[in-house]
């Protein structure tokens, strides 16, 4: 977010405002702020923030004014997370911090997945700067423990999280790993509570 943080140095408040467009997704265009062609409100975007309105208004002017913001934040939009939906759908979620080289770990994991006869449903890498790499990759299937005991072995991975639909993949894998399972996994459509 180098565009972001040259324009905004001197304003921290609206540098919030314009990061939280950015990470939400949401676009500017002709002074306004929105998705899909669903407008929002200066005031509930500053209430988001925890700003008031008058540091969005400025904010939002300065992208408007700006031919390299303007044209960055006109060409924003949402994305689906499949992660978050993932237990539900029966798949499962590899989320992994990386300290280092995270092409060649992408690569690693992703070899390490399919090589187990498993389909992948997302992939997603982020490198930005200022922030820490990360991975997530989305299986149809759930992940075998020989698969995530691999894992380990992996340079440059700092932490790995796996949610799953599963409740006994914590006996599965190894202390390397953090397992998470989703105690509410939808089946035939009714919420079924372990």
């Amino acid at each position: 977010m180098i565009l972001v943080d040259e324009y905004f140095k001197q304003y921290p408040a609206r540098k919030r405002v314009a990061e939280f467009l950015l990470r939400n997704g949401v676009s500017v265009r002709e002074g306004s702020m929105g998705f899909a062609g669903v407008e929002l409100s200066i005031s509930e975007v500053a209430r988001a923030v925890g700003v008031n309105r008058k540091v969005v208004y400025h904010t939002i002017k300065t992208i408007e004014t700006s031919n390299a913001l303007h044209l960055l934040f006109e060409k924003v939009e949402p994305e689906l997370k499949v992660e978050g939906i993932a237990p539900a759908m029966n798949w499962e979620v590899l989320e992994i911090e990386v300290q280092e080289r995270p092409a060649e770990v992408l690569h690693r994991v992703l070899g390490a997945v399919l090589s187990e006869g498993n389909e992948v449903v997302s992939v997603n890498l982020r490198n930005l700067p200022g922030e820490g790499a990360y991975i997530s990759i989305v299986a149809e299937k759930p992940l075998k423990g020989e698969t995530l005991r691999t894992l380990e072995g992996v340079a440059g991975i700092k932490k790995v999280l796996i949610k799953t639909p599963e409740k006994d993949k914590t006996r599965l894998v190894c202390t390397f790993c953090e397992v998470k399972y989703c105690p509410k996994k939808l089946e035939g459509g009714d919420n079924v509570e372990d």
